[in-house]
């Protein structure tokens, strides 16, 4: 009996390794409305005309958020896409700041097929990529 439960036990931990290997990098969907992406933002005002200036010059929105207007130029989701925008923007000179922000399910899920795009693309297309993201956004949300 000893051996049958030590047989068991070992069994059981090597098949747990295993799972643990293959399924590291699956993410479990929740059936949450609400969760949160990334926004990089690119400046804060009191004043919208100077808010929609620099979100014009920059391919962004403006976000009214209480008493202030926010200018994001990106939103994404994954980390492949936070990572490269991250070295794009950089490389560019343009200082952001990540912001983490709340969305609906439905947005997400536009998010996602865009996200595919933009990693597969090259920088010259991640302008017009973000816009469609960010008009989504706008759509949805104002």
């Amino acid at each position: 009996m000893k051996k049958f439960l030590l047989f068991a036990f070992v069994a059981i931990l090597i098949g747990g390794g295993f799972a643990l290997y293959i399924f590291k990098d699956q993410v479990v969907a929740t059936d949450t409305t609400e969760t949160t992406v990334s926004a990089f933002q690119i400046g804060v005002y009191k004043n919208y005309d100077n808010a929609y200036k620099v979100a014009v010059r920059n391919n962004g929105i403006v976000i009214k958020e209480e008493d202030l207007y926010r200018v994001y130029i990106a939103l994404v989701n994954k980390r492949d896409s936070i990572s490269l925008l991250s070295n794009y923007y950089e490389s560019i000179g343009l200082s952001f700041y990540l912001k983490e922000i709340t969305v609906k399910k439905e947005f997400i899920d536009y998010m996602n097929r865009y996200e595919e795009m933009l990693i597969s693309s090259s920088s010259d297309q991640y302008k017009e990529i973000n816009l469609n993201i960010l008009n989504k956004y706008v759509e949805i949300y104002e």
